[in-house]
Formats: structure tokens, C-alpha cells, sequence
């Protein structure tokens, strides 16, 4: 390997040093801002630098085809210590304003949606609801008066229809009052097993 090539692998040792310090600013800032949970964090931990190792490998293997050397480590600790050195408080400071302007125009967003869509509909939704109301009891009452109507209307031919259904009636009277004594016979058994049990 020749020293161009270790002067890249140094320079992108230094660039991933960077980016792993910032990542894991704005990762802190996150966990702060969103109140995650203490035992979520060592998993999350966990994550954050397995995947920081598959990038710094990465990058290993696309400048210096996957070799791990001094001054690979060399790289990474000048990356990160002059990070945490130089920028650090910036980029907390740049992050925490990041997350609290996206949680501003996220809520005004919301109240935008809230405002505009949610409220009218529901509003929408009572109006309706209130309508069928109405034509509900509209139709009652309609269907009210006409069934009175209708039967003041039938009342006679009714009566008349009873009177000349008569000879009927008296031909089924016998039937009608045995299946009544049949009926009242059955229930005095029922009783009788019932008491016996």
C-alpha cells in the first residue's frame, strides 16, 4: 500500500470519526427530546454502533480493500475527539432546534388538518345525523296518520266481514275449545311431574 492510499484511508478514517460523533449527538438529542425510556437505550446503544462498525468497514473496503491497520484506529480517534472537541456543542445545539421545529410545524400541521378536515366532517356527521332524525320522525308521525286513517276507513267493511265470517267461527268454536282443553290438560300433567320431582 502505498502512502497516497494510507493518506485516504487516514482522511476517510477522520470523515467516518466525524460522522459517527454526529450521529450519535443527534441520536442523544433524540432520546432527550422524545423521552425514550431508560431500558430502550442500551439496545438502541447496541444498534448505533453495530451499525457505525458496518460503515467504518465499508468505507475499509471500498479505500483499502478491508485492511485494519494502525492508523486506521489512528484516524477514527482524531475524527472523534476533534468532533466532540470542535462541533459537538454546535451540533447538539443545531439538533435540539432541528427537533423542535419539526415538532412545531408537525403540530401546526396538524391543527392545518384538524382544522380543515376533522372538524368539518364531524360536523358534517351531526348535521346528518340530526337530518335523519328529523325525517325519521316525520315519516313516524305520516305513517301514524295514515294507519288511523286507514283504519277508520276499513272499520265497516270489517265489521261486515266479521258478521259474515260467523258461521265459520261457530263451525270452529269445538276445535278451538278442545285444543284450549288439550292445552290446560297437558299443563296440569307438566305440573304434576313437576311437583313430584
Amino acid at each position: 500500500m502505498n502512502a497516497a492510499a494510507q493518506w485516504m484511508t487516514i482522511g476517510s478514517m477522520v470523515l467516518c470519526g466525524l460522522s459517527m460523533g454526529t450521529v450519535f449527538d443527534v441520536y442523544r438529542v433524540a432520546a432527550r427530546r422524545f423521552h425514550i425510556a431508560r431500558w430502550m437505550l442500551p439496545p438502541l446503544d447496541l444498534i448505533y454502533w453495530a451499525a457505525a462498525t458496518l460503515c467504518v468497514f465499508a468505507v475499509l473496503l471500498r479505500y483499502n480493500h478491508g485492511e485494519v491497520r494502525l492508523f486506521v484506529f489512528l484516524g477514527l480517534g482524531i475524527g472523534v475527539t476533534g468532533y466532540f472537541g470542535l462541533f459537538s456543542g454546535w451540533v447538539v445545539r443545531l439538533s435540539g432546534w432541528l427537533f423542535e421545529a419539526i415538532k412545531r410545524v408537525s403540530l401546526l400541521l396538524w391543527r392545518i388538518v384538524r382544522v380543515l378536515l376533522i372538524i368539518p366532517v364531524s360536523w358534517l356527521v351531526r348535521f346528518l345525523a340530526k337530518l335523519i332524525d328529523i325525517v325519521f320522525i316525520i315519516l313516524a308521525a305520516i305513517l301514524l296518520v295514515l294507519y288511523r286513517l286507514a283504519a277508520k276507513l276499513l272499520r265497516p267493511p270489517g265489521r261486515w266481514l266479521w258478521a259474515r265470517l260467523m258461521p265459520v267461527r261457530r263451525r270452529m268454536q269445538p276445535i278451538v275449545l278442545a285444543w284450549k282443553r288439550a292445552k290446560e290438560k297437558w299443563r296440569q300433567i307438566r305440573e304434576l311431574f313437576q311437583k313430584k320431582e
